[in-house]
């Protein structure tokens, strides 16, 4: 079992506020990522950088995950001399998932997202909570910081359903350009594109991750999985 792992997952539900980058002026702020890499080195974790590891590659990375993180072996290959009981943070860049790549005690890889906002929810921008990671939210208006795994906030067909109408979306766009190409007679290179973009919608009821009827169930379904 991961006791360490767990342990510090319990730290980390104790955290108050942090941005998710270093203050610019005032009291010092260490930064959400940093905030959470200190607690893990607080219980046993060494600290390694991307540096440390330059083989390793953000498309590597996606593989893992779009393999909802059950495809190991190149990771494996790759961070052979890795320890267990260590970390890398930002393993794929600074503006990369996950934020933190964790090897517990039993060898395992375990994906850690830092979310840090002003309000009660994350922001998503072009992606979707990843089922079989870890994220952490951190609130400035409540000072305090929860925690979720992916699926515990989005369901298998929702993300049947997006996967589905985004396949749409782009072929919609593919016909658009060809459209376009036909009527071609400036010469000012115009291409239509679309962003992806997720928010979640609908009141406190479903969007405050600090009032939720579910924040209980899903802290300790996330400590119970580092735990294992």
């Amino acid at each position: 079992m991961s006791n360490n792992l767990r342990k510090a997952g319990e730290a980390i539900l104790k955290m108050g506020y942090y941005k998710n980058q270093n203050a610019r002026s005032g009291s010092y702020n260490p930064g959400h990522e940093e905030a959470v890499a200190v607690v893990l080195e607080e219980h046993g974790f060494k600290r390694f950088t991307q540096k440390d590891f330059p083989h390793l590659k953000r498309s590597m990375l996606k593989r893992w995950w779009d393999s909802r993180f059950t495809d190991t072996a190149e990771l494996e290959d790759v961070l052979n001399t890795m320890p267990v009981s260590s970390f890398i943070l930002q393993p794929g860049g600074s503006q990369s998932f996950p934020d933190l790549l964790i090897r517990d005690t039993n060898r395992r890889f375990v994906a850690l997202e830092c979310k840090s906002g002003k309000g009660y929810h994350p922001m998503w921008n072009d992606s979707t909570a990843k089922h079989g990671a870890v994220y952490i939210m951190s609130s400035e208006k409540v000072n305090e910081s929860t925690m979720f795994m992916g699926e515990d906030v989005i369901t298998q067909d929702e993300l049947d359903v997006i996967s589905h109408y985004h396949k749409l979306f782009n072929d919609l766009k593919n016909q658009c350009q060809d459209a376009m190409s036909k009527v071609f007679s400036m010469k000012r290179g115009w291409y239509y594109s679309h962003r992806q973009q997720f928010f979640q919608i609908g009141g406190a009821e479903y969007t405050n991750y600090f009032t939720h009827k579910d924040r209980k169930m899903c802290e300790q379904n996330v400590l119970t999985f580092l735990g294992e």
